[in-house]
């Protein structure tokens, strides 16, 4: 109990527990996917002796349960029904129901899905076991889960017609893309942080470094859960960078499987570098220009880092056909 209080900060624990049906909750918990997913995989040898802990000792510590409604989870259900999401505990929960073993739990109260998503990852990012890999997964949803609440908001305050002509508001459509508009109204000097930087400054890293990790989670998400999963878990090894790029692509249509689609997915076909070479070795300077144009675009729209090698002996061969 003091643990959780300690974590939740404002938050409280619901405080009639000791009157509530808790063996009926019990029976009633649910899992939400995208929250689920937000907790790394253990490693193998981890949820090991996690079990073996539980078979020997029980549970002995409480899982965390969301009391809300169906509405807060689904907005357009439009839901009254009151409901309970497992929040923290996930590993502990399916090896309690795996061998029948009772569990306790603890009821709280949070206002939304968007409050809960951020308490689960500054939760996670607590702990100490977790790999290189969980950490930059964690802080790149961190950043993501607030970019997309801060530009719900901003679309909820823009007046659209009431805004006079010449003062337009032009909407981002890609969280990676923007970063925070600094404001004309603050004084100079004082300019607010964006997102990168005051999630930098917190985590002791660069803004960069928070948009690659940005990049990584949002790479991540493009996978199957199952492969997701063994690369967090460290099962599968694959390189960071080739998430990153799947994460900058707009080029996708259903979630990636394999390691095989993601080499796929990230490799300059054989054809672009045939292409590439002979319009380096036989083209006109015109001919030059027009394919740097193209394998500049290619990489804004695929963010395949292949491709910058060919983009510098392009411009290496024009810029020896200047006088």
């Amino acid at each position: 109990m003091k643990k959780y209080q300690i974590s939740l900060g404002e938050k409280k624990i619901i405080k009639d527990q000791g009157l509530l049906q808790f063996e009926e909750i019990k029976k009633q918990i649910q899992i939400l996917p995208e929250l689920e997913q937000l907790i790394p995989p253990l490693l193998p040898d981890e949820l090991l002796q996690l079990e073996q802990n539980i078979l020997h000792e029980g549970c002995r510590e409480a899982l965390l349960v969301w009391q809300t409604t169906e509405e807060s989870v689904a907005p357009k259900t439009k839901g009254t029904a009151t409901i309970y999401v497992l929040i923290d505990g996930h590993n502990r929960y399916s090896i309690c129901s795996k061998h029948g073993i009772d569990f306790k739990i603890h009821l709280v109260d949070f206002k939304s899905l968007y409050d809960v998503r951020k308490y689960m990852i500054d939760n996670q990012l607590g702990r100490r076991n977790l790999t290189p890999e969980q950490i930059s997964y964690l802080r790149g949803m961190k950043y993501l889960t607030e970019k997309k609440e801060k530009g719900k908001y901003e679309r909820l305050d823009h007046k659209g017609q009431n805004v006079p002509y010449g003062n337009e508001v032009v909407e981002s459509t890609s969280i990676l893309a923007s970063e925070d508009h600094k404001g004309q109204n603050v004084p100079y000097g004082n300019e607010a942080l964006s997102t990168s930087e005051k999630l930098g400054k917190r985590y002791n890293v660069s803004g960069k470094t928070i948009k690659r990790d940005a990049e990584f989670a949002s790479g991540l998400e493009k996978l199957e859960p199952a492969l997701k999963s063994e690369i967090l878990a460290g099962k599968t090894k694959v390189n960071k960078t080739l998430i990153q790029q799947i994460g900058k692509s707009e080029v996708q249509t259903r979630p990636i499987a394999t390691i095989e689609e993601i080499d796929e997915m990230t490799k300059v076909p054989s054809i672009v570098k045939k292409t590439v070479a002979k319009s380096l070795k036989e083209t006109p300077r015109e001919a030059l220009i027009l394919r740097l144009a193209e394998l500049t675009k290619e990489l804004q729209q695929t963010g395949n880092t292949a491709i910058c090698d060919e983009i510098i002996r392009c411009a290496s061969k024009i810029k020896k056909t200047l006088p």
